[in-house]
């Protein structure tokens, strides 16, 4: 069913300690940056790792996002539902992005 990893996402609450972490610490270069800068993307061979700081998205103790890209999104979703997986909502955050919560 999954295809590969699309991307990882974290969320941080001080956008400029976190870009000197990954940046300087890690020596992490940043592929792309949205945001004035609260949303940067590190690219690693075929995954992107996307560290951003938004009022709405707040860093979890849960863990972290991890985005899975399937070939068929409608038979992916009809699959998760038949093994029970419980799905609150699902947003079509993008063209080509859906988040479940």
């Amino acid at each position: 069913m999954i295809k590969e990893v699309a991307f990882v996402a974290i969320a941080v609450s001080d956008a400029e300690r976190a870009r000197k972490f990954y940046q300087e610490t890690l020596e992490l270069k940043p592929a792309r940056s949205q945001m004035g800068g609260a949303w940067v993307e590190y690219d690693f061979g075929e995954i992107t790792i996307g560290v951003g700081c938004h009022p709405a998205w707040q860093p979890s103790r849960d863990g972290t996002t991890v985005a899975l890209e399937v070939n068929d999104f409608d038979d992916a979703y009809a699959k998760l539902k038949q093994t029970g997986v419980s799905v609150l909502s699902i947003s079509n955050t993008t063209p080509r992005c859906f988040s479940f919560a």
